[in-house]
């Protein structure tokens, strides 16, 4: 068995990365051969050892000479199988003993396929699944640990009426809560008598005319708001208020009383990189005009501002209408220590038009928006040099309106001689706030002798601490700045501590954006708020959408005195105490995470199956360098592994007690507390070495998690030896260099395109559960109707009425026509549009899964609907297996990544760890493409990997419809459709038959069949006027849509109407075999209703011909037709024009098939026009302008 195992391994290893990437796999095969445990799970029958050898394999113990495994290595080649795929059904006649991709494996033991749920009759507590979870109220007067986003909506909510919440999820979730509140509200059918009625708006050009007319009253049924409750509060991101201001500026005085405008200035900009940032440019300019009109303007910068500045709206005594700009992209979404005053507790607020900060007598003050520029420059201040320091102060202007040149005056020194402006602005003469300062210098409103001088900064454009500090050193002199100097004078920055100024420390976690780095960082602060009441904690989380597949980073700040220093300073290179990245395979390869840890710091990797030893592995020689010169302690932790092992003994413990009285959680959910408590052992371990770490301090483990948990982080916490650190080398140096330091910030949320592909995480349940579905319908919302209520998408259940082949039997390919019966389904559907068709996966197939899987078939699982959040479909094992996972698809580079994290055995683990990276694109290209393998394939290639069915549905795609041309019309055929289909199969190179799991469905499909199907629209249409030219070109199965073409110009005629002309080419391999629907088009000729067929059968004769050679030969006619302007030399043409007059002489060209012959044919038509005196532009760009009319139209696939 040893050498079987080894043999077949090493010839995956030579396939998969040729024969050097297989000389470094062959060594992982040779170690996981060591592992005896599947020594007696391969059968030894003489039948099976014939098998095995004529695979190149041969088991251990097996009767008769088998060649040695050193013997057998020159003839490992993966050469196509001639003996060993002959079995009925087609599939791999050693589908039961090696797999694949030869490697053997047994079947399963049965696996419980999900976790769980309890499915005791207690009705009392059962909940019907289809009630919303219930927004949670908001806590006032407490200190809570919420982001600004949500302490400036529950403000807005309790003293508001009537609320407009703009684009919710282009805001990072401005809005979102306001809204919960609503749905929560009409689903229960109840309102709170404090509650606003909140609209969800979306931000386009005239966005702020719904609240103009809403405030005026006219054109609804509405009452005017002034004559209900006094509020209207709007909440908005930056491109939304740019869109509405306008609208804003025309709302009559009389009727925009009472209206609050709350504007996150956050937006994510068009530059390569696609950063979120705070667009002050668009918010400060629109804000501006609309200040002119009578709009009051309030700015903040820090939380504390932003609930002063949402308290002053609604307390104050005047009812101008006002506009609070706020920073969104970072302050808004920092979770910090919070207390949120109750109406009660309202002060009459006023804010303060202008804050000073700086020295008594300084000669420059920078004047600057009150945001995240005006707070970064405050805060850097101290970092100057002493003889520096006492010349600059910075002046926040924290109203732009009503402006107030006196107030600005009374907090500028009188030692001030210049004051810079630096603002954002569109203008290089600068923005909103120079014109007004410039304007009250003009007047005589400031003392004459200051200067004025602007530094005007791109729309969106921000400045690190490094830059800013270069600024603020520059201007302390009075020569003008140059920006672009500043900014390449940056880079020899050295900064002051600033974290250690406050006595803070710093936690900053970096991982995958679907793994467990968020929530162990909002897990630790939560450990840190609970377990001190005075601790200032402060949590910003910044998503990378677009670098190794998304990644996130969380930064935790934790003091004993509050702060208000702007994260993104302090959260620069080198500040991290400790830094802990999950995920580091995928981290390190794309970013230099380990610049982030400072000094004698403290590093934690979270890694699947890692030990120590993959640390020395897998780590850069640069990034070892680095540890060893900062003299950081290492640690690695497998936070899912030890969830993993806790579930299990807390499942033992359950099955001896009363099955349903508890609900264990998931691996997921007992991470992050994991990882917090590996971060904390990782802190006490390292104390001799780090005694200035104070974490365990505040957040003792024993305080936050049960003893198992505690002792289980701390048990499987691994210290590492870094000694030899400082010396290593490789040969990534270059690649290593180049990796990006920081994570992008362009996203506010984890990337979802993969979770989109990916279907939905399941729940155990049982008939009883399916049962009271049933009983009671009302509660859990049955939809009787629903046929497949995971899609998207109508659906309708039509039956098989034929199922026809086309092609002789002895034909190697297997054309059907097949007709689809829709009677009393409502089904409708126009000429050229195509049929999705749900196919299932091959019943044999799946059941022979599920056997080596050890899944229960009939088990019920209640997975999650696609289309109704919350609700929820019952079905068993085997039919998601059949009906809803594309098992037998192609897998994604994430799934072989995902199986990594899961597989028992390190050497797959490894094996999978390098196809999922970058190195490993040309072997993962060659698995995919070349051997085509699918998910079961990949399953049965690494057997240590126990998957669960909820794992599968997390992890594989969705079966999604494939869709077939429709090959008749409605109007001709009445309730039924019409399908031309061919059965996709072939044969990869180790001689394994593949099928596409669509046509193989339909093809096995009988008279009486039920199927699930859906209508696309498509782009292939009739011509509007019925005397318009159809030029039709198909080949193959592409003759599908040309029929349908046919039958309906056909039924135009049979009414009467005058019909153009249709000229049909049609190509295919043999006459005798593929003339598809050869009668029909013969009969369509001979009546005259198709004027011209071209036929070309490639392979009838010894010269190949393609339908291009026939379109070809009569260009000049589809010259006529596709450019009907063109002077006509011919009798036949002039005589076809003449017949034709306005648009019943354009014709069309349509073209359906695969996409090898497009550009042929096009150069058919192109030397078709050229030889009636165009050039070969003009010909090529009346194509194109054929195209923009949809009438060169193409189908190709």
């Amino acid at each position: 068995m040893t050498s079987s195992r080894s043999s077949a391994l090493q010839s995956t290893a030579l396939f998969a990365g040729g024969a050097l990437a297989g000389a470094g796999l062959y060594s992982l095969a040779r170690s996981f051969t060591s592992s005896k445990q599947v020594a007696d799970n391969v059968s030894k029958s003489d039948e099976n050892s014939r098998q095995a050898v004529s695979f190149g394999v041969t088991p251990s113990g097996a009767k008769g000479e088998g060649p040695k495994e050193q013997e057998l290595v020159p003839e490992l080649s993966l050469s196509p199988l001639t003996e060993s795929v002959t079995s009925s059904d087609g599939s791999h006649d050693l589908y039961d003993e090696c797999g694949v991709m030869g490697i053997p494996y047994e079947a399963r033991t049965r696996l419980p396929p999900v976790e769980e749920i309890a499915t005791h009759m207690n009705l009392e507590e059962t909940r019907p699944i289809t009630t919303p979870d219930i927004v949670g109220d908001a806590k006032f007067d407490e200190p809570v640990l919420i982001d600004t986003l949500t302490a400036i909506e529950w403000m807005a909510y309790a003293q508001s009426g009537v609320i407009f919440s703009y684009e919710s999820a282009a805001s990072g979730g401005f809005g979102a809560y306001c809204e919960a509140k609503e749905r929560s509200a009409s689903q229960t059918q109840s309102s709170s008598p404090t509650g606003a009625k909140v609209y969800a708006m979306q931000a386009r050009p005239g966005a702020g005319n719904a609240i103009a007319g809403f405030l005026a009253g006219e054109g609804t049924t509405l009452t005017p708001v002034k004559a209900q409750r006094p509020i209207v509060t709007v909440m908005t991101n930056a491109q939304g208020f740019s869109a509405m201001g306008p609208a804003l500026a025309s709302i009559r005085e009389e009727d925009r009383h009472g209206l609050v405008v709350h504007v996150s200035s956050a937006s994510q900009s068009t530059s390569e990189e696609l950063l979120v940032t705070n667009d002050y440019a668009a918010t400060l300019s629109t804000a501006g005009f609309l200040g002119d009109v009578g709009f009051e303007v309030v700015l903040s910068s820090t939380k504390n501002d932003a609930i002063e500045c949402t308290q002053y709206a609604y307390s104050r005594q005047s009812t101008r209408p006002l506009i609070h700009i706020f920073d969104g992209a970072y302050t808004g979404s920092e979770v910090g220590r919070t207390l949120v005053p109750s109406q009660e507790n309202y002060a009459k607020k006023t804010i303060a038009p202008f804050a000073y900060t700086g020295p008594s007598s300084p000669t420059t003050v920078l004047l600057l928006p009150n945001g995240s520029q005006a707070l970064a420059a405050r805060a850097l201040l101290i970092s100057l040099p002493g003889d520096l320091r006492g010349k600059i102060g910075v002046v926040s202007a924290r109203t732009l309106s009503p402006w107030s040149a006196s107030e600005l005056a009374k907090v500028l020194p009188n030692s001030v001689s210049l004051v810079r402006v630096v603002e954002e602005a569109y203008s290089s003469a600068g923005g909103a706030l120079y014109s007004k300062l410039l304007e009250a210098s003009l007047c005589g409103e400031l003392n004459a002798s200051i200067q004025l001088q602007s530094i005007v900064l791109k729309p969106g454009e921000g400045l690190s601490a490094e830059e800013w500090h270069e600024l603020l050193k520059a201007a302390t002199s009075t020569s003008p700045i140059s920006l672009q100097e500043i900014k390449a004078q940056h880079q020899s920055t050295q900064l002051m501590d600033l974290l250690s100024l406050s006595s803070a420390q710093l936690v900053t976690f970096v991982g995958s954006d679907k793994g467990v780095t968020a929530a162990s960082a909002q897990t630790l602060a939560n450990w840190l708020f609970d377990g001190n009441a005075k601790l200032d904690v402060r949590l910003s989380t910044r998503y990378d959408n677009y670098h190794v597949a998304g990644a996130v980073r969380a930064d935790l700040v934790f003091s004993d005195r509050a702060s208000d220093i702007p994260m993104p300073v302090l959260t620069r290179a080198g500040a991290s105490h400790i830094l802990v990245i999950s995920d580091p395979t995928t981290i390190l390869k794309g970013y230099a995470a380990l610049d982030s840890v400072r000094d004698n710091g403290v590093v934690l990797l979270n890694a699947v199956n890692w030990t120590t030893d993959d640390v020395h592995e897998t780590l850069y020689a640069i990034d070892k360098n680095l540890l060893a010169e900062r003299k950081v302690s290492v640690y690695v932790i497998d936070a899912m592994s030890v969830a993993n092992k806790l579930l299990g003994d807390a499942s033992e413990i359950v099955g001896k007690g009363k099955r349903g009285d508890l609900q264990t959680p998931t691996a997921q959910d007992l991470a992050p507390s994991i990882v917090c408590a590996a971060v904390v052992n990782s802190v006490n371990a390292s104390r001799k070495t780090n005694p200035h770490l104070r974490l365990s301090q505040y957040a003792p483990v024993e305080a936050h998690a049960d003893k198992a948990l505690a002792s289980a982080a701390e048990t499987h916490t691994m210290p590492v030896n870094t000694q030899d650190f400082g010396t290593a080398s490789d040969d990534n140096e270059q690649h290593a260099k180049e990796r990006i330091s920081h994570l992008a910030y362009n996203s506010f949320t984890p990337n979802a395109d993969e979770q989109q592909e990916t279907g939905q995480a399941a729940v155990r349940a049982s008939w009883a559960f399916a049962a009271w579905q049933l009983l009671f319908r009302e509660a859990y919302a049955l939809e009787d109707q629903a046929l497949r209520p995971n899609l998207a998408e109508k659906t309708y259940n039509v039956s098989v009425s034929v199922n026809r082949r086309l092609t002789p039997l002895e034909y190697d390919r297997n054309l059907f026509h097949m007709e689809l019966d829709t009677r009393g389904t409502g089904l409708k559907y126009e000429v050229g549009e195509a049929l999705g068709v749900y196919g299932w996966n091959d019943d044999e197939e799946v059941t022979r899964f599920i056997k080596w899987s050890g899944y229960n078939p009939e088990e019920i699982v209640s997975a999650p609907s696609a289309t109704h959040p919350g609700e929820f479909e019952s079905r068993t094992v085997f039919q998601v297996l059949q009906q809803n996972l594309d098992i037998f698809g192609k897998p994604p580079k994430s799934f072989f990544e995902a199986l990594g994290k899961v597989v028992a055995s390190k050497d797959e683990e490894r094996w999978l760890r390098f196809i999922s990276a970058a190195e490993g694109a040309s072997t993962f290209k060659k698995v995919s493409e070349d051997e085509t393998v699918t998910f079961v394939d990949v399953l049965h290639m690494f057997p240590t990997a126990r998957v669960s069915v909820a794992w599968l549905m997390e992890n594989v795609e969705l079966i999604k419809p494939r869709h077939y041309s429709i090959a008749s019309a409605q109007v001709a055929v009445g309730d039924s459709i019409h399908l031309l289909i061919v059965t996709v199969d072939w044969q990869t190179p180790r001689g394994s038959m593949r099928f596409g799991q669509c046509t193989r469905y339909l093809s096995r499909l009988t008279p009486g069949s039920r199927v699930t199907v859906s209508i696309k629209p498509s782009v292939m249409k009739l011509p509007p006027l019925e005397t318009q030219p159809i030029i039709m070109a198909g080949l193959g199965t592409g003759a599908a849509p040309f029929r349908a073409f046919l039958q309906a110009r056909a039924y135009q005629r049979a009414q009467g109407k005058e019909v153009g002309p249709m000229y049909y080419y049609f190509g295919s391999r043999h006459q005798s075999a593929e003339y598809l629907y050869g009668e029909e088009l013969e009969a369509y000729l001979s009546d005259g209703l198709l004027t011209h067929l071209g036929l070309a059968f490639s392979r009838d004769q010894t010269k190949k011909v393609y339908i291009q050679h026939k379109i070809k030969e009569d260009g000049r006619q589809l010259t006529a037709f596709l450019a009907p302007d063109l002077d006509h030399d011919s009798n036949q043409t002039e005589q076809i024009a003449a017949e034709l007059d306005g648009e019943g002489r354009k014709g069309i060209f349509t073209l359906c098939g695969p996409v090898w012959p497009v550009p042929d044919i096009q150069e058919a038509l192109v030397g078709a026009f050229m030889e009636r005196g165009w050039t070969k532009e003009q010909a090529e760009k009346h194509i194109e302008d054929l195209k923009d009319e949809e009438r060169y139209v193409l189908e190709v696939y």
